[in-house]
């Protein structure tokens, strides 16, 4: 062939490699569409209606997910087409987030993105970490989205490096977990968890207790507040004015579920709340404080009390008023008391059908060498003189209980002819594996 003619060749080649590639992609394309097809018609979970399918997406979220890809509903969006539509067709499955400060640097691109997938929907977020300067972007958007804040918890946890740089604000303590920026109204926040970690050797702390009293001025309609770890020291805050009211709070918990509750003297004596159902609190207020704080706060709201929990340094004659006072009682759980205010409370209880005359369930924490054969005498007298009323009565030590510290025969009887009749007694040891059933 001549130059001429091998170039017009390669010019006809190019061109038939340029066409059979179009005509290879289309083929890819079909093929790709055949399988999506293919899998549509063999994945169970593609053949699922969208109500369920989204369901099951919403079933799989932690309680507060995180926002990495590698979570979901993040990791949802990289699996196929159609669970991509799925996720980002279901509102609820934006509406939860948990936020790690320091964050990522592009959270605050990436979080308004995944709030407006929320659309309208109640949202539940939590921040966990010490906040940095350029962490107020992030905090900016969620306040920006407060109005629709159903439910919200904090986590600070304070290093030293963090305390060196804290700056004081008016009130003289330091800055509150959301840095500079300030929340606005929260009139759908329903439930307020706060844990602040003790971690500086000079007893500097994570919250100021005016930013919580902050914070729960702007929720009018909450319902819950739990504050698992730890609160300021007393001196550090100094309340100014009235008590803050929340009518429709109906449970106040301090300290972890299932583990004696924490010091709430330093917030209770700054609320009040009528609506008050259930309360978990370590009252230190006769011993440390010298002031009745609980039996201040329980007069001042005049709640609907039901469920108490109460780790108490009081004594008898104070713990005595403040159960006066709660004449709807029905759960009783006492952590540790003295034995003499324990023997002389469930003398009082067979002695005084006037107190707690509604109450079904008590649950006591007590140390085994506080336990004799009077004090099972007592216990006896009680549970007769309530068996139309209770119906529980738990007896929790650390350890197994020897024979000899066990009641006598005849208390044995008795406690079983009391479940005969409904009024069930139980020994739990809460360091090993033991329990006694009387029945």
């Amino acid at each position: 062939m001549s130059i001429q003619e091998l170039h017009t060749r390669i010019v006809k080649l190019e061109a038939e490699i340029v066409l059979q590639r179009e005509l290879l992609k289309n083929l890819e394309r079909d093929k790709g569409l055949a399988q999506r097809q293919l899998n549509a018609a063999l994945d169970p979970m593609e053949r699922l209606p969208f109500e369920i399918s989204s369901d099951i997406f919403v079933r799989s979220l932690d309680a507060f997910p995180e926002s990495g890809a590698h979570h979901v509903p993040m990791l949802l969006l990289n699996i196929c087409n159609a669970w991509t539509d799925i996720a980002l067709s279901t509102p609820s499955l934006w509406a939860v987030v948990h936020i790690i400060f320091p964050c990522a640097r592009n959270l605050k691109k990436i979080l308004p993105i995944w709030l407006e997938r929320a659309q309208n929907r109640p949202l539940s977020i939590s921040l966990f970490g010490g906040l940095k300067v350029d962490d107020d972007d992030v905090l900016s958007i969620i306040w920006e989205h407060g109005q629709q804040l159903k439910h919200l918890e904090i986590f600070k946890a304070v290093d030293e490096d963090e305390v060196e740089g804290d700056l004081e604000d008016e009130d003289g303590c330091i800055g509150g977990p959301w840095g500079n920026t300030s929340p606005g109204p929260l009139p759908l926040l329903e439930t307020l968890t706060i844990r602040g970690v003790f971690a500086h050797p000079h007893g500097r702390w994570g919250f100021s207790l005016p930013r919580i009293f902050q914070l729960l001025a702007l929720a009018p309609n909450l319902v819950e507040f739990r504050f698992p770890l730890g609160i300021l020291p007393r001196t550090v805050y100094k309340r100014i004015g009235e008590a803050l009211v929340l009518p429709k709070v109906c449970r106040l918990m301090f300290g972890e579920p299932g583990t004696c509750p924490g010091d709430g003297d330093d917030i209770i004596e700054a609320l009040s709340l009528p609506g008050l159902e259930a309360l978990s609190i370590l009252s230190k207020s006769e011993s440390v404080l010298g002031s009745d704080t609980l039996l201040s706060f329980l007069k001042r709201s005049d709640s609907p009390l039901r469920e108490l929990v109460l780790g108490s340094c009081l004594g008898f004659d104070r713990l005595l008023e403040c159960l006066r006072l709660l004449p709807n009682l029905r759960r009783f759980e006492l952590w540790y008391p003295q034995y003499y205010v324990l023997e002389r409370l469930l003398a009082a209880l067979a002695e005084s059908p006037s107190l707690l005359p509604y109450i079904n369930t008590v649950v006591i924490y007590h140390r085994e060498e506080h336990i004799h054969p009077p004090f099972w005498t007592t216990l006896s007298h009680a549970l007769i003189a309530r068996q139309t009323q209770l119906r529980v009565f738990r007896l929790n030590v650390s350890y197994r209980l020897s024979s000899l510290t066990m009641p006598a025969p005849d208390i044995v009887t008795t406690f079983r002819e009391l479940a005969v009749d409904g009024t069930r007694v139980y020994i739990s040891a809460i360091c090993e594996t033991w329990n006694h059933t009387f029945e």
